[in-house]
């Protein structure tokens, strides 16, 4: 297998949760306070009634450290990532915009819809905030985690051992295949038969889960690796490439392009697993994501989302 170095240039398309709600958390420290407060007020009582001043003083102290200690539970739970989101007051969130069903933006009027766009939404319901969704294209995710540009990337984030080390995962909740996207009007490769022959030029986009995937599968035909703002389904409609693979999430704005051909890797091609991803370091703000998921499955509401986007046969345990 060789790699292709790009010849031309040209555009793409344009384009804490802490186990507890906060809620319950609110909740629990108005009790605190109320107990604070009691134990002020008793503890002046008896200072004003003599005799007990001494006794007043110990109700004072106790009064001081409930507070203290309420603040430093507090200060513990939003550690990290989660105090900033709490701070600001918006949940930011990076979201590629036109992947079908996961997170494309309506053209009528400018929201993001699909299950990952729900799924943010509901994140940022839980942690209270405000969700905002930052655009982004699937070379440039990673990056935008990395430095630090939005707190979670919801949106088709595929799963790999390169990726793994740029950024934390949570766990997986959605599947699909790799597709191999030809046209519709040439008969060099049909699919994915005969695809890894002398003469054959593959294309992937950098960075993305089917390049690894293609890097391991591929001995004699051409990888030809693209970096916007080339559009790899120009470089097939060019000729320039013979076939363009990618991951399923993405392959679904093509599906409904009658030029186009996607058919979906053989079983002997594994799967691309989805999850959400975080900067990676901060321990705490990764279980926070991951006990959101975990409550959105146990409850059934990532099901009924997944659903009404007509995935739930994609949802893994």
């Amino acid at each position: 297998m060789s790699t292709v170095a790009p010849k031309r240039r040209q555009g793409r398309g344009a384009v804490g949760f802490a186990g507890l709600s906060f809620r319950t958390q609110r909740r629990e420290e108005e009790v605190v306070f109320i107990r604070g407060l009691s134990a002020i007020i008793a503890g002046l009582v008896a200072i004003c009634e003599g005799g007990g001043a001494f006794q007043g003083l110990i109700h004072v102290a106790s009064a001081q450290n409930i507070s203290n200690s309420a603040t430093s539970r507090q200060a513990a739970s939003d550690s990290g990532r989660l105090a900033l989101i709490r701070a600001r007051r918006e949940l930011h969130v990076c979201a590629v915009p036109d992947l079908p069903s996961l997170s494309w933006q309506n053209a009528r009027n400018g929201e993001l819809e699909g299950l990952d766009a729900d799924m943010a939404r509901a994140l940022a319901t839980r942690l209270n905030v405000r969700p905002v969704f930052m655009p982004t294209t699937p070379d440039a995710v990673l990056g935008m985690i990395e430095r630090g540009g939005c707190d979670v990337a919801m949106g088709g984030i595929g799963i790999s051992p390169a990726r793994a080390t740029r950024v934390a995962f949570t766990k997986p909740y959605l599947s699909g295949p790799l597709a191999a996207v030809t046209q519709r009007s040439s008969g060099r490769v049909p699919g994915w038969a005969g695809m890894d022959r002398d003469g054959i030029v593959v294309a992937v986009v950098a960075g993305s889960v089917a390049e690894e995937a293609m890097r391991q599968q591929l001995r004699r035909a051409e990888l030809f690796v693209i970096s916007p703002p080339l559009n790899a389904e120009q470089e097939i409609g060019a000729g320039r490439a013979d076939v363009f693979v990618t991951d399923n999430a993405d392959s679904r704005r093509l599906r409904d392009d009658d030029s186009l051909r996607v058919t979906d890797a053989p079983r002997n091609v594994a799967d691309t697993f989805y999850a959400y991803a975080v900067p990676r370091g901060d321990i705490a703000w990764l279980a926070d994501v991951n006990a959101f998921l975990a409550l959105s499955k146990g409850d059934g509401s990532l099901a009924r989302t997944a659903a009404r986007w007509k995935l739930r046969d994609a949802l893994v345990n």
